[in-house]
């Protein structure tokens, strides 16, 4: 088991850098071309690392309902006695990727090294897109741009 939960860590690590990679790039082309078709460019930016964070936590949740039908684990605490749906996995999966770690909801077994790992991951994602919102708002916020408004 502990090479599947190894295997599905470094899987869902590599997916999540891998897409920020993508969109921070994307966007980074997008709000620089020479004649932006964006009118509110940080805007944009803001909404699609808000998108782009919620699927990064969606393939977490994934992750976690696989390994727990492999019997790596489960979910336990503040969830429906016929045991954890999407949902909750999908809570649980927030809570572990903002390093919130409300602890309602708490994993058992092997997975919960997946939940530690996930929270070192979204940790540095949310660094990431903060850093890319700053450089964003630096280059685009200036007090003689009207159109910043």
């Amino acid at each position: 088991m502990t090479v599947i939960l190894l295997a599905a860590a470094v899987l869902l690590v590599l997916l999540c850098f891998g897409l920020h990679f993508v969109v921070l790039r994307k966007l980074s082309r997008l709000i620089k071309t020479p004649d932006p078709v964006i009118r509110r460019p940080l805007l944009v930016v803001v909404l699609s690392l808000f998108v782009v964070h919620l699927f990064e936590v969606f393939l977490y949740a994934l992750g976690f309902i696989v390994l727990s039908a492999l019997g790596a684990g489960g979910l336990d605490g503040n969830i429906q006695a016929a045991g954890a749906t999407f949902e909750e996995y999908f809570y649980f999966s927030i809570a572990s990727y903002t390093t919130l770690g409300i602890g309602d909801i708490h994993p058992t077994g092997a997975i919960r090294s997946l939940a530690g790992i996930e929270a070192l991951n979204g940790l540095l994602l949310i660094a990431w897109s903060a850093s890319f919102t700053y450089l964003t708002m630096e280059q685009f916020w200036t007090d003689d741009d009207p159109s910043n408004d």
